[in-house]
């Protein structure tokens, strides 16, 4: 009995004994992981900032950094500033001419304005747009009107009026430089003032009868060297904007068409083919599609849903599989193909968390946020004057240390 008493017990030990030699950690319950320290060499996709004094923001890698300049949805105010990358000067054409009152088919044209102020407010806004003969001398005024309303981006369109008789002692059918003065009325401050070039093609059937019929244009190609990088603050919350870069395009083309990669220190991350967006927002071309390789241009927006930016931390928990910009400081690259060639390419950087800003926007004070980057037009079949965009870029305000590639 007392031998069976001691096998029981040597048993018992070796049990324990065992038990002993199994490493067994429970976490406790609420709090977090713990994050290993750090090596010298930082992270990828990681940008450690050492000031606590901003919000902490998870990253997508789980560990945790501190950021205090993190960018913000920009507010309007009950100042009306005009947006001038949105001004659209037009020619809007009549077939008929009031000087040739018996005369069908006798093409003539006046001037229209179309931009949007970024401004909240219930007050009315009043402007009024004046336009100038190529000689200088003063051809006729207008009242704008105001138009759509978007609450999202806090901007109001304000346009040409559409009056039946418009045209009546005002069209011309010449072609030439012209120039356009738009005021704010409440304060009598010009708001912009420039100038806007006029051509003109012929389109119908040659015949006699159609001889004066022709389509006028204003000139745009001081547009396609000129692109735009940007948070996309709408459709994605304010919480994880979308960065997003702008293009022009030449021509009508299908988005479907068309794809953007966008590149991170010489690397692939993202392609508006896998979750990705292109689509246009800004347009100038006039009432006649007959030459469109000639007069048609779309600006074009391209994000990408799996490449954000941060703004809390709901934005990283709502969006766990993305890339953050914020994390990412370094070089990016955009890469635009049609039909599976390339033919854009832009350039930017993010620092400390931000987009990079080379101070062209501000300088020339275009009135946003976004960020002006010259566009590199590759393998492209669009006929357009390459030189433009030195004398008449912004309608007669060419950028100040702006350099096409």
């Amino acid at each position: 009995m007392k031998n069976f008493i001691t096998l029981i017990f040597i048993s018992i030990l070796a049990t324990f004994s065992a038990f002993a030699q199994i490493n067994i950690k429970i976490p406790k319950i609420g709090q977090p992981k713990t994050t290993p320290t750090p090596s010298s060499t930082p992270a990828t996709n990681t940008n450690t900032i050492s000031n606590t004094a901003g919000p902490v923001l998870a990253t997508n890698n789980n560990t945790q950094v501190s950021k205090d300049n993190l960018a913000t949805k920009p507010q309007a105010t009950d100042k009306p500033v005009l947006l001038k990358t949105t001004l659209d000067v037009r020619a809007d054409l009549e077939n008929r001419y009031w000087k040739m009152a018996k005369e069908s088919n006798f093409t003539s044209w006046i001037p229209q304005v179309k931009f949007k102020v970024f401004y909240k407010s219930d007050v009315r806004l009043r402007y009024t747009a004046e336009y100038f003969l190529p000689d200088g001398t003063s051809w006729f005024s207008e009242t704008l009107e105001p138009d759509m309303v978007d609450q999202n981006n806090q901007t109001v369109e304000i346009k040409s009026g559409r009056a039946g008789d418009r045209f009546t002692n005002k069209s011309t059918n010449a072609v030439g430089t012209y120039g356009v003065k738009i005021t704010n009325t409440r304060d009598n401050t010009v708001a912009f003032q420039g100038k806007f070039k006029v051509n003109k093609y012929k389109y119908g059937p040659n015949i006699p009868m159609f001889k004066n019929q022709y389509c006028f244009y204003v000139e745009q190609d001081w547009n396609m060297p000129i692109g735009y990088v940007w948070l996309k603050w709408t459709g994605s919350g304010g919480a994880s904007p979308l960065p997003t870069a702008s293009f022009w395009i030449k021509d009508d083309i299908r988005s479907s068409d068309l794809e953007a990669r966008l590149f991170y220190n010489g690397q692939e991350i993202a392609t508006t083919d896998d979750m990705g967006e292109a689509e246009y927002s800004e347009y100038r071309f006039p009432n006649i599609h007959e030459n469109k390789e000639l007069t048609f241009w779309r600006l074009w927006n391209f994000s990408w849903y799996k490449v954000r930016y941060a703004h809390s931390k709901e934005a990283r928990n709502s969006f766990r599989q993305a890339k953050f910009i914020n994390d990412m400081d370094g070089e990016y690259a955009v890469k635009v193909f049609f039909k599976g060639q390339q033919i854009r390419e832009m350039k930017f950087n993010v620092s400390d968390g931000n987009l990079v800003d080379n101070g062209i926007a501000k300088q020339n004070n275009l009135g946003d946020d976004k960020i002006i980057i010259p566009v590199k037009i590759l393998a492209t079949t669009e006929k357009w004057n390459t030189t433009a965009w030195k004398t008449d870029a912004f309608y007669g305000n060419p950028l100040t240390n702006f350099s096409s590639q």
